[in-house]
């Protein structure tokens, strides 16, 4: 077992904090790029997730690495649940607007944070639970605050409350499957799985991808870069940071969706987007310091 309490296991740990930070700014540009393209949730997850999984396999290649049947064996489940994941929000997106979307999904950390214990063993001091609380409500408030312009359909809000399921299973899935098997090769092997489940879907459902202008590939294939990239970054951190933390840390995303909504599409931020921004960052930024050595107090195990 890693020892984080020696000088490479806090370097390491250091480093998979900054990974995961950068991981959830990346992510936070993927709500903004589906609503800038004007394809179908199903066409651009078919296409982003292919263009991922190509770029990927060549790269694994490349470095001399392989994707064997034991890769499957462990990235195949993460890849379903990575699937159901892109095809949920990015229907949510079109449906409803990144406001409810975002909000739903910023109560992951406490499906994170009651499940890894479990899973995991991991165990916390009582003011971490208090600070993963605020980072939460910053996330609450920056969505709440937001000035919606669009009806917020109903199916659009289950939609997202799916892919708050979906992103859950698929991040605790995710850190086990760490354990056995490198990042770049899991990242790969999910990929390639969700491709292969969502081009059966489109069988399934016999829904067409209809013709993909040249506007549209620019997102698609920034889709599969920028938050693409985000996933291979967090899979790397994953088996260095407790799963609830880098949950925590993944909120950031909401903020970085916010505040890029004020750059790309001149939205404005209200007052109460601005403190809640405040809170958010600050919070996640006094858990990822506190998380730099171990807890003195840990909470008791739950039953």
């Amino acid at each position: 077992m890693r020892n984080d309490a020696s000088p490479l296991g806090k370097k390491q740990k250091s480093l998979g904090l900054g990974a995961a930070v950068v991981a959830a700014a990346l992510w936070g540009f993927g709500g903004i790029i589906v609503k800038l393209a004007s394809s179908s949730a199903l066409a651009l997850s078919f296409y982003r997730l292919w263009i991922g999984a190509v770029a990927l396999a060549v790269i694994t290649l490349a470095t001399g690495r392989r994707v064997t049947w034991m890769t499957m064996k462990f990235s195949w489940l993460g890849g379903l649940l990575f699937a159901g994941d892109l095809l949920t929000f990015y229907s949510a997106v079109k449906l409803t607007s990144i406001v409810v979307a975002s909000l739903i999904g910023a109560f992951q950390p406490a499906l994170v944070f009651v499940l890894a214990r479990r899973m995991f063993g991991e165990s916390f001091h009582r003011w971490d639970v208090i600070w993963i609380a605020l980072a939460i409500i910053g996330v609450v408030f920056t969505v709440v605050g937001a000035k919606s312009h669009g009806h917020q359909q109903f199916d659009g809000d289950l939609l997202a409350f799916g892919a708050l399921l979906f992103w859950t299973a698929y991040w605790l899935v995710s850190k086990r499957s760490r354990r056995h098997v490198d990042a770049l090769e899991y990242t790969t092997g999910a990929t390639i799985t969700a491709a292969i489940a969502v081009t059966l879907v489109l069988v399934i459902t016999g829904e067409h991808l209809g013709r993909v202008n040249g506007g549209d590939w620019f997102w698609i294939v920034l889709l599969a870069v920028v938050p693409g990239s985000g996933h291979l970054i967090m899979n790397w951190a994953h088996l260095y940071v407790d799963a609830s933390i880098s949950s925590v840390i993944g909120n950031l995303s909401s903020l970085v969706a916010v505040v890029a909504a004020v750059v790309i599409l001149g939205q404005v931020m209200t007052a109460l987007q601005i403190v809640g921004v405040g809170i958010g960052l600050t919070a996640i930024a006094v858990v990822a310091y506190r998380q730099r050595e171990p807890p003195s107090t840990p909470l008791e195990p739950l039953e």
